[in-house]
């Protein structure tokens, strides 16, 4: 089968066989891939060929899915997007109006002096809280270690 014609276009016959699905040798189909690939003109009749063959009508639509899915992401954008104007609408209105009872002082009084007993208190305060944290922390590993080892004797 001739697939190119004198002016170096492809021929009606070779892109028939092409949209046929025609047993074509492996070094034809290479070169109508090669010429399709830069040639507008042939390319533009081998589009035309195939908007005349049948098309393949799905098995089932997906139109109702990506239609649901749509609805679903668009209300949870608008939800979120109001519900976080909401929130900050109310965390201002509740400030300004928290501040409108508070009234400053004319002048400030001096600071009283801190007694001794209380000066050390940030850090005993901060010892016995990592204490509590490595007895709780000690806790959890002990369960974790429970729960690791097998059951002896047990019916189960």
């Amino acid at each position: 089968m001739e697939l190119f014609d004198p002016s170096g276009h492809l021929t009606d016959r070779a892109l028939l066989a092409l949209v046929r699905n025609e047993e074509l040798d492996e070094l034809a189909r290479l070169e109508l891939a090669e010429h399709l690939a830069y040639c507008d003109r042939c390319l533009q009749r081998y589009t035309a060929l195939l908007a005349d063959a049948p098309l393949l009508i799905p098995a089932h639509s997906c139109r109702e899915s990506l239609w649901r899915r749509i609805q679903a992401r668009t209300l949870r954008l608008l939800t979120s997007r109001y519900a976080t104007a909401a929130a900050a609408v109310a965390l201002a209105l509740t400030v300004l109006w928290g501040s409108a009872a508070i009234s400053l002082p004319q002048r400030r009084p001096a600071l009283p002096e801190v007694p001794q007993q209380l000066q050390h208190w940030p850090e005993q305060w901060s010892d016995s809280l990592n204490g509590a944290l490595s007895r709780f922390n000690a806790m959890f590993d002990d369960l974790g270690g429970a729960a690791s080892r097998p059951v002896q004797g047990g019916n189960a």
